[in-house]
């Protein structure tokens, strides 16, 4: 086989803003690499065999993505991996293990990634989070479950998963085992409750609509000096969505873009960074 730049390759989904199907992959590498559409072909099936990228079915068409079915670091602390597989985890690192399935979540997807990325930030580098006392997390849409595990295993005491989703409910709940979180996670086929417990932090990897319309019952739950983790944000509505939580006491101290997706980190304590 024509030796090739393996990371420009892996590069051109990394930087895609969208799926991409095998076909328009194999056009994409004979592009940038300047080969024929046959040797395009042999590099992706090398990617593939060598356990870098999968394939993945979805509504009848197949498209290239990052092999999950092995470790795969997502941030400086955390991997994902499957339940089966042992950890490459060093000192001070994570692993969220999850099994194969079609909820979102996976980490197929930036908007998962940078929500990782945010917990990461507020665990491991600003340290805002008490770790003393953290009290209860809530994940809004939990999906696979992976943000609320992320949360537990980075030191919160509890956290509540909600999905209306039945199927993402039964798949949270198995991967919330096999992280054995069991005692420390819930998960709820309903939204989250008018009344309760305040929460500590709240995620929700959700599209920009549905957050400004949870605004108010945000503002109601969290309890003061708590913090908000937003994902699913288009990084042209970031603007108008941080305005709209300004009006309810909330201060934006972090935001993170990837292929045109924003994460954003909000808390209502305004003396804080």
């Amino acid at each position: 086989m024509t030796p090739f730049d393996r990371d420009a390759v892996l590069a051109i989904l990394d930087n895609a803003d969208t799926h991409v199907t095998a076909r328009a992959y194999v056009r994409r590498i004979a592009t940038r690499l300047q080969v024929s559409s046959s040797c395009a072909k042999t590099i992706l099936k090398h990617l593939v065999n060598n356990q870098d990228l999968a394939y993945h079915d979805l509504f009848g068409n197949t498209y290239v993505t990052k092999n999950f079915q092995k470790p795969v670091r997502i941030t400086d602390h955390f991997f994902l991996i499957p339940p089966e597989i042992p950890s490459i985890a060093g000192p001070g690192q994570l692993d969220i293990r999850l099994l194969q399935g079609i909820s979102f979540g996976s980490g197929h997807h930036p908007t998962t990634r940078l929500c990782l990325a945010a917990i990461d930030h507020l665990f491991f580098t600003i340290g805002l989070m008490d770790t003393k006392n953290q009290g209860i997390g809530a994940d809004i849409g939990t999906g696979s479950g992976v943000l609320a595990i992320a949360l537990c295993l980075a030191g919160l005491d509890r956290c509540q998963a909600c999905d209306i989703d039945p199927i993402a409910v039964s798949e949270a709940k198995k991967n919330i085992a096999a992280n054995t979180l069991c005692a420390r996670i819930q998960v709820f086929d309903h939204p989250l409750p008018e009344i309760g417990a305040g929460f500590s932090i709240i995620c929700a990897n959700l599209r920009t609509p549905t957050l400004e319309n949870l605004a108010l019952f945000m503002r109601r739950r969290l309890k003061p000096g708590g913090v908000l983790i937003f994902s699913g944000i288009r990084d042209w509505e970031t603007k108008d969505l941080v305005s709209h939580f300004n009006g309810y006491g909330f201060v934006r101290i972090w935001e993170k873009t990837q292929k045109n997706w924003t994460a954003l980190i909000l808390t209502n304590n305004k003396n804080r960074p």
